[in-house]
């Protein structure tokens, strides 16, 4: 079995904000529950405790989703500005 490799969320949050409105990939998980977690996470600008801030954030700046591939689940995300 292959490692996945982990996502690059700065890199993903740089690219969706230079291409506002586009759907674009984010990651793809092995897991439906680790891709809408993400997803949630993604659209609510979580920041983790003693983590460096999300770089999706203002909340609500971003919307996410997810679907189903071949290996599991990937989600999406777009840029949609303003946000709180």
């Amino acid at each position: 079995m292959t490692r996945r490799q982990y996502a690059d969320h700065q890199q993903a949050a740089a690219r969706l904000r230079s291409r506002p409105n586009m759907w674009l990939p984010v990651a793809e998980y092995r897991s439906t529950e680790s891709a809408k977690h993400v997803a949630h996470q993604i659209r609510t600008a979580y920041q983790a405790p003693g983590h460096a801030p999300t770089p999706y954030q203002p909340t609500g700046a971003f919307e996410a989703s997810t679907e189903l591939t071949e290996y599991g689940a990937r989600v999406i995300a777009r840029y949609i500005g303003g946000g709180q």
